[in-house]
């Protein structure tokens, strides 16, 4: 009898052991087909995953995580790509915009030496030089202020803002050149009081950048609201060449959808809008339907800021 046990348990051990070291054989088989996928991924920048063809749980969950570091790292390297196609990009525009006016001026003030020029032209000539050099200042202070912004050297200095009161002020500013531009102005602004938790110079500027985006690229037709429901200020106006709006890239730095780039903007005014309302904590998107352009100021009002105190 204990013939036949130990014999049985001989043979148990004897199978367990075959089981063990196959196991093995395919695992080690399973990690070197894994370690030459990884090596072909990182030899030919693949977007090919590992796979394996094993049940066994570990080496499953090393699979997962060496793909997750590849998704990873893939992401980085497409945000890196990104990231420098817009900065040669940013560095073309304001090459173009440096350029364009500074030899636009050179030329006008050849001109004005010349003794051949007459003199009822050399008044002309100099508003041309001034606008000129009025917009190389625009763009370097507007690239000064984006870089402050965007390095954490603007604070905000937050406080209780009377919306209602505001936008009115700011809007009436521009009368002149809503009308000189022949656009129809439709303001909903309730009359009694909107509070909104801001900085007062930075809520300013963002309304005053989106105002003039609207004067250079809209035409015939503006909207400003507040709707007080979803806690938002909304800019919509017309727009002439809708085909060529890129509504994802609005936002970002020197973008325009003016190719040329023949209508004087430096392309920063709604990038500063948004790193200036997103360091208050508030957000700006914007939505195109058609020929109409949507943009929508998310800010913190009242009630939000005070929950935001008791937290």
């Amino acid at each position: 009898m204990t013939f036949w046990i130990m014999t049985a348990i001989i043979a148990v051990l004897a199978v367990l052991l075959v089981i063990c070291v196959t196991l093995h054989c395919l695992l080690k088989k399973d990690i070197s087909v894994l370690n030459q996928e990884l090596q072909m991924i990182d030899r030919t920048n693949s977007n090919k995953r590992l796979t394996t063809g094993t049940f066994e749980k570990n080496v499953c969950k090393l699979c997962g995580t060496v793909n997750s570091v590849l998704d990873e790292q893939k992401h980085i390297v497409m945000e890196s790509e990104r990231s420098t196609r817009e900065f040669r990009q940013a560095i073309t525009n304001i090459s173009h915009d440096l350029r364009t006016p500074l030899t636009s001026a050179a030329g006008f003030m050849q001109m004005l030496k010349s003794d051949k020029t007459p003199e009822q032209k050399k008044s002309e000539y100099i508003d041309i030089v001034e606008q000129r050099l009025n917009f190389l200042v625009v763009l370097m202070n507007h690239l000064f202020e984006y870089t402050r912004i965007i390095e954490g050297n603007i604070i905000p200095n937050e406080e209780n803002v009377n919306i209602s009161n505001e936008l009115r002020n700011i809007i009436s500013t521009y009368y002149e050149s809503f009308t000189g531009a022949k656009f129809s102005v439709e303001i909903d602004i309730p009359d009694t009081p909107v509070i909104v938790y801001c900085d007062f110079g930075s809520f300013k500027r963002i309304v005053q950048n989106l105002i003039q985006n609207v004067l250079v690229h809209g035409t015939g037709y503006f909207h400003l609201a507040i709707d007080t429901d979803r806690q938002e200020i909304i800019f919509q106006n017309k727009i002439p060449n809708p085909e060529n709006l890129d509504v994802e890239s609005l936002f970002h730095r020197f973008y325009t959808a003016d190719f040329s780039r023949t209508t004087g903007t430096t392309g920063l005014g709604l990038a500063i809008a948004r790193e200036l309302e997103q360091n208050m904590g508030g957000d700006i998107r914007a939505y195109a339907e058609r020929d109409v352009l949507s943009i929508h100021v998310r800010l913190k009002f009242e009630d939000d800021a005070r929950m935001k105190q008791f937290k």
